[in-house]
């Protein structure tokens, strides 16, 4: 029986760039309010918030923002947190490609991002059924994450999955006219270890791993004045199905553009 080669991973070029390009609009207005102008099919320039509208409507001579546009219209997008949905896509392909991952590890991928989905309502629980904003929820994610990838030998898809999640905590801060390692340095300086750190020194007897408990992250940057805050006091709130949505909505758009480049 013939082994079947491994396979490196990559999104078509032309595509990939596109995409860049979409991920570079949605940084520019990620949670500081500003404007998206856009030109629709009828040669209007138009004015929005919304990432998603703009996905929907917008018209380019562009061939590659066109590609892009094309595969993220075909995934189901999000109500709410298409930016964020394509500065996590962008950021996981990227990572991804750098590391060189393969048709395994692309899978793990999948499968983390799911996992993430599913984990949501631990974090929630653990703040009165509710998550904090300024990307916090997805900061809280990783060590699960890394818990889990441990668990099942996906290290290396975890690095990828670290890099993308952090990214929008770095992209959110910059946005907002802060430094954006500055914010990530001082806010996981604040997060709470506990519980994963009791698994990580090889003690995980000590807490049942089926306990729905996790470390959330609590302290973050507060882009109206640009300190870090405890965000319980903020009045932000993503909602779970928000952040869950946005989560399967990337592993789609993921798959479909790897199966494009497996295609050609």
């Amino acid at each position: 029986m013939l082994k079947r080669m491994t396979r490196t991973i990559t999104a078509e070029q032309s595509l990939k760039s596109g995409l860049f390009k979409l991920r570079d609009i949605a940084a520019c207005a990620y949670g500081n309010g500003k404007w998206i102008q856009y030109r629709d099919t009828a040669g209007t320039c138009q004015l929005t918030m919304s990432m998603g509208e703009v996905i929907k409507n917008a018209c380019t001579e562009d061939t590659e923002t066109v590609k892009a546009l094309a595969v993220l219209s075909a995934t189901a997008l999000p109500e709410n947190g298409v930016k964020t949905m394509v500065i996590l896509l962008a950021a996981l392909l990227e990572k991804a490609e750098q590391l060189g991952c393969t048709e395994a590890e692309a899978n793990a991928v999948y499968a983390l991002l799911e996992f993430a989905a599913e984990y949501l309502p631990a974090i929630a629980k653990e703040n009165n059924g509710a998550l904090l904003g300024s990307a916090l929820p997805y900061m809280t994610l990783i060590q699960p994450l890394n818990k889990r990838a441990r668990e099942s030998g996906n290290e290396r898809a975890m690095a990828v999955m670290e890099y993308a999640l952090t990214t929008l905590l770095l992209t959110f801060a910059e946005a907002n006219g802060a430094n954006g390692y500055s914010v990530y340095e001082r806010v996981k300086a604040l997060a709470p270890n506990q519980f994963f750190s009791l698994h990580q020194v090889g003690i995980e007897r000590s807490i049942s791993v089926d306990s729905p408990y996790t470390d959330i992250w609590t302290m973050g940057f507060d882009p109206i004045d640009g300190t870090i805050k405890d965000c319980r006091d903020m009045a932000y709130r993503d909602k779970e199905e928000d952040v869950r949505n946005v989560l399967l909505a990337v592993k789609k758009a993921l798959q479909v553009i790897w199966n494009i480049a497996a295609s050609l």
